[in-house]
């Protein structure tokens, strides 16, 4: 599963990096990075049991990944925050999901 992240992940930056212009605060390789973190960190979310009903973004710079959206529950935010912070790359984690 993994490598089908780490895959999908390049894919997924290559085509952004085409569209997109390079973040001023990061160079081409930490962008891959940080794009690379984020789609790890969404794909482990979307794995995650007791997270289906998250309703979350994952944003990364530079290491540090912002989590955003609504969970139903705290354990929910706290999980998520858990996940996020156990992804390999992820520097520091900034919870901002929003318990409903």
């Amino acid at each position: 599963m993994n490598k089908f992240v780490i895959i999908w992940g390049f894919v997924v930056v290559a085509f952004i990096n085409g569209c997109l212009a390079v973040s001023p605060d990061e160079n081409t390789e930490e962008f891959m990075n940080s794009a690379i973190i984020t789609s790890s960190v969404k794909a482990r979310l979307a794995n995650a049991s007791g997270l289906e009903t998250l309703s979350f973004t994952v944003e990364t710079l530079n290491g540090a990944v912002l989590l955003s959206g609504f969970a139903q529950t705290q354990e929910q935010k706290d999980m998520a925050g858990k996940i996020a912070n156990n992804t390999e790359g992820v520097q520091r984690v900034i919870n901002h999901i929003v318990v409903q």
